[in-house]
C-alpha cells in the first residue's frame, strides 16, 4: 500500500474509478450501435414497453436505496433525495419520468393495457434483483458503489438512444422528453452521488467495497443490453455470443 503522501484523496479515488467505469465495454455494446443507426417503428415499440417497464422497477429500488440509508447518514440520504425527488419531476406531475415516457408510449400506439403486462427480459430482471438486493440489504459502502456506478455513466447510454430517436421524424421533442431531460439529469445525478460517495471513501475497505459494487452493477448494466439486443432487434445474432 502506498504511504499516506501518495495515498489518492477521496475525490481522486472517484474520478479514477469513474474512468474506470466510463471505459467498461457496456458503452460501445451493440446494441447501442444498432439503435443509434437506427430501428424499425416494431423494434423501437418493443424497446419501449422494456424500458418504460424498467424504469418502474428501478425507480422502486431506489426507494428501496434511500430507506436502507435513510437512518446511517442524513448528507448521503439527502443527496440520494435529490435523484429520487428528479425521478418524481421535481414535483411537477407532468415533468414525472413516467408521465414523460407514457406520451411517447402513446404517441407509438402502445397499449397501455398490454403495457401493464410487460414482462422484463431476464438480464433486465436480474439486473434489478441484483442492484435491488445491493441497494435494499447492503452496507452503506456497496450500496453506494452501486448507486455511484449507475447514475455517473447513465448519461453516456441516453446519448445513444437519444440520437437514435432522432431517426424518426415523426416523433417530435415533446414526444421524446424523456429521453431529453435525461442527456441533463444524469449529470446531476453523477454530482449528487459523487457528493454522497466521496463522504465516505476514506478508508482502503471502503474503497474496495465501493469499487466492487460498482463494477457489479456496470457487469449486471452490460448483461441488460444484450437482454435487450436479443428481445428487442432479434434480427441478428450478438456479437460475440
Amino acid at each position: 500500500m502506498p504511504g499516506s503522501s501518495t495515498r489518492l484523496s477521496s475525490l481522486q479515488f472517484l474520478d479514477a474509478l469513474d474512468r474506470e467505469l466510463q471505459a467498461h465495454p457496456v458503452h460501445t455494446n451493440p446494441f447501442f450501435e444498432v439503435f443509434q443507426r437506427g430501428v424499425t417503428r416494431e423494434q423501437l415499440r418493443r424497446f419501449i414497453r422494456q424500458w418504460y417497464t424498467f424504469g418502474i422497477r428501478f425507480r422502486k429500488i431506489l426507494i428501496g436505496l434511500l430507506y436502507n440509508l435513510s437512518d446511517k447518514d442524513e448528507a448521503i440520504g439527502l443527496e440520494l433525495m435529490r435523484v429520487l425527488y428528479s425521478e418524481y419531476g421535481g414535483g411537477v406531475q407532468e415533468q414525472v419520468h413516467a408521465a414523460q415516457m407514457l406520451v411517447l408510449v402513446d404517441r407509438l400506439g402502445i397499449d397501455r393495457g398490454t403495457l401493464a403486462q410487460e414482462r422484463l427480459c431476464p438480464e433486465a430482471q436480474e439486473y434489478i434483483d441484483t442492484v435491488g438486493e445491493i441497494f435494499l440489504r447492503g452496507d452503506l459502502a456497496s450500496a453506494l458503489g452501486a448507486s455511484f456506478g449507475i447514475e455517473t455513466t447513465a448519461g453516456l447510454t441516453y446519448r445513444y438512444l437519444y440520437s437514435g430517436l432522432l431517426t424518426f421524424p415523426d416523433l417530435s421533442l415533446e414526444d421524446i422528453r424523456f429521453f431529453e431531460t435525461h442527456l441533463v439529469e444524469e449529470l446531476r445525478h453523477g454530482d449528487w452521488l459523487r457528493t454522497a460517495v466521496a463522504g465516505y471513501a476514506d478508508l482502503d475497505e471502503q474503497r474496495e467495497k465501493i469499487r466492487a459494487a460498482a463494477l457489479l452493477a456496470m457487469e449486471k448494466w452490460h448483461g441488460l443490453w444484450q437482454g435487450m439486443y436479443r428481445t428487442v432487434l432479434s434480427t441478428a445474432p450478438l456479437h460475440g455470443s
